[in-house]
């Protein structure tokens, strides 16, 4: 794989900050009570989470 074909890492450091973000939403809007943006914070963080791993994986190689 060439150097270009990796993301840059800014992409990589984004995609794990919003996982971190949407983590945190969620376990707020849980202990508030508010299910459904619970939920849907710990979905955008599996969903960017994922995301991050699978880029830093492709950066790594």
């Amino acid at each position: 794989m060439a150097s270009a074909d990796k993301p840059p890492a800014g992409l990589v450091i984004a995609c794990a900050a919003g996982a971190v973000v949407s983590m945190a939403a969620g376990v707020y809007f849980g202990g508030t009570g508010r299910l459904p943006l619970a939920m849907a914070g710990t979905g955008l963080f599996v969903l960017l989470g994922g995301l991050a791993f699978e880029l830093a994986r492709r950066r790594s190689a």
